[in-house]
């Protein structure tokens, strides 16, 4: 068993009971068609020969002389209770095998979709940087379905074709070892072609599934970005690339369908063999007198019975290929480090009153995105955030939520690292609005709240803070309104309104705003400047990182980065008359 294969395991272990319930039912309904094998032969004397329905002689071979004489004295011992016992157990058994297995597997299926997306929430931004949307969306919904199917296929396999199989050869054994070897003696020339169909099986399922994310990744890129494709004329190139894409896929399954459709006969052939071997030593054994007709015919049936789940088992090998193909991508998933995550020791961080970066550097890969900043923002007071494109500013905002680490230095609410607290309780503290707003295909309460625990009072009150309410009140429904996915029935203003509500409503002591009016118009940016003023009121820090310099006018700090260095901090005023980076942009910005 290998780590692959023991995490399944695990993944199991929580329904054992109900596992050992469906082996249970699998062994009654293997006995159940055992006896129906076993009791073809007499069934077959007493038609053609018209003797008595006793059983009396093939219960012989299983039970002691006196236990036979008791039973073929009573309807214990009559052909047809017996054939009647045998279908009720059967019946019975498999309907509860059915039901309880298949479950079990459900079950499990769903807790490792529920651990791959906890693991995907968890994920840093960088994360989904090296990770295409389209590749996580495939590995989530398609291999892990793919993954259900054939768990399904191969616990089934194992618990009723195995105990079928098992059953079937110990009716074979009880009528005649040397039968029964006979027809099993080709099994172990079969070890080593299933152990190599196997592995090569699993190498193409590997590929098929990787096939398959490159494909839906194909696929999300042109729709989410159809208009830039079709502003663009770029409808013949996309879907040139999605043509190849599927034709790889295509390739891919077809190897995989040549391979099993080799492996399928290639099985049959043994079985026919090892089945032709045993009709050859029964004909020589009831010539000589050595077996009994019936007890040929009751071989014969158990021998027939046995090729389905032998042949089933022998495409376990192609099964398990599959099913370790399809969940080993899920497990990389799980598997990747988190980059961000809670110390062992971590403790609840407070309220800050005062949020400072000391000797800060950041690094990506090879280039160093900030460079020893030291800074501090205080309870009371908005900072502005201001340079070039590549300067270091989001690179802070991510620090404040710990989306990064930094190389060097630290950064601290009231003097605690950050890297102390839980992220939890830091990100409780620190309401971010992006340059685009994320909108949910929900509620605007379940929009404002994301999950957290808001009063209806709180969402309203900062609804009208950042100046939301003007459009929430006219929605049918109000805070029970629905919005569409990405906020396709709001506009722009609307959508960083409510990113602004939604900061807000968590009360969250530090507001951080990343670029969040650069897509507005002059209308909207106005009141998205008033309701920020509304919300800095207090004692909040407020953090405003922007390229248009006008919107920065009023804070009461700013702070010019460039090349990931602090190179000019004061008011704005001050900066202007100081003729340095800020009033050149400034400057440059006025003239265009």
């Amino acid at each position: 068993m290998n780590a692959t294969d023991s995490r399944l395991v695990d993944l199991v272990r929580p329904y054992r009971l109900r596992v050992a319930a469906a082996i249970g039912c699998a062994a009654l309904a293997a006995a159940g068609m055992g006896g129906y094998a076993f009791l073809a032969g007499p069934a077959l004397r007493a038609l053609v020969q018209g003797d008595s329905l006793d059983v009396g002689p093939m219960l012989s071979k299983l039970l002691p002389a006196g236990a036979v004489a008791a039973l073929s004295s009573g309807i214990l011992g009559s052909l047809p209770f017996l054939l009647v016992a045998a279908g009720l157990v059967k019946a019975a058994a498999s309907a509860g095998f059915n039901v309880l297995l298949p479950g079990a597997v459900a079950e499990a299926a769903a807790d490792l979709r529920k651990l791959v997306f906890a693991r995907l929430l968890r994920a840093d931004p960088g994360f989904f940087q090296t990770h295409p949307t389209g590749d996580l969306v495939s590995r989530f919904t398609g291999d892990i379905a793919a993954a259900e199917g054939a768990a399904g296929e191969v616990a089934v396999t194992l618990v009723r074709d195995l105990s079928q199989a098992v059953a079937l050869v110990v009716v074979c054994a009880i009528i005649d070892v040397r039968l029964m070897v006979a027809a099993v003696v080709v099994v172990p020339g079969t070890l080593v072609p299933v152990r190599r169909f196997g592995e090569r099986l699993r190498r193409i399922g590997k590929e098929q599934h990787e096939a398959q994310g490159e494909v839906a990744r194909r696929a999300e890129q042109a729709i989410t970005g159809h208009r830039i494709v079709q502003a663009y004329g770029g409808e013949a190139h996309e879907g040139r690339r999605f043509a190849a894409a599927s034709e790889r896929l295509l390739g891919v399954m077809r190897r995989s369908l040549l391979v099993r459709g080799a492996f399928t006969p290639f099985m049959e052939i043994l079985g026919v063999v090892g089945l032709a071997a045993a009709i050859a030593w029964a004909g020589r054994a009831v010539v000589s007198g050595e077996l009994p007709p019936e007890a040929v015919v009751s071989f014969a049936a158990a021998a027939l019975m046995l090729y389905q789940p032998l042949k089933a088992l022998g495409n376990l090998g192609q099964q398990l290929a599959q099913l370790r193909a399809a969940v080993g991508r899920a497990f990389e998933l799980l598997d990747a480090p988190d980059a961000v995550h809670d110390a062992p020791d971590a403790i609840e961080l407070p309220s800050p009153s005062e949020v400072r970066l000391e000797g800060v550097s950041v690094r990506y890969g090879e280039r160093d995105v900030l460079r020893d900043v030291s800074l501090v923002f205080r309870a009371g007071e908005t900072v502005a955030l201001v340079g070039e494109s590549g300067a270091g500013k989001s690179t802070i905002a991510g620090l404040l939520l710990r989306f990064v680490e930094p190389s060097a230095g630290r950064v601290s609410f009231d003097g605690v690292d950050l890297r102390r607290g839980t992220l939890r309780s830091l990100r409780s503290h620190v309401g971010y609005v992006p340059q685009d707003t994320i909108v949910f295909a929900d509620t605007v309460r379940a929009n404002l709240s994301c999950g957290a625990p808001v009063s209806d009072e709180a969402m309203r009150l900062a609804a009208t803070e950042a100046n939301a309410h003007l459009w929430i009140d006219r929605l049918p429904g109000g805070l029970d309104g629905e919005l569409a996915q990405g906020g396709g029935n709001l506009s722009g203003g609307e959508r960083q309104r409510l990113g602004i509500a939604r900061a807000l409503a968590r009360q969250a002591r530090v507001l951080v705003l990343d670029e969040a009016t650069s897509a507005l118009d002059a209308e909207n940016d106005a009141l998205l400047q008033e309701a920020f003023s509304r919300a800095m009121a207090g004692d909040r820090i407020g953090i405003v990182i922007s390229h248009r310099l006008a919107s920065v006018r009023g804070v009461d700090r700013v702070v010019v980065l460039e090349q990931g260095r602090v190179v000019e901090e004061g008011t704005p005023d001050e900066l202007l008359r100081a003729g340095g980076r800020f009033a050149r942009l400034w400057e440059l910005q006025a003239a265009a």
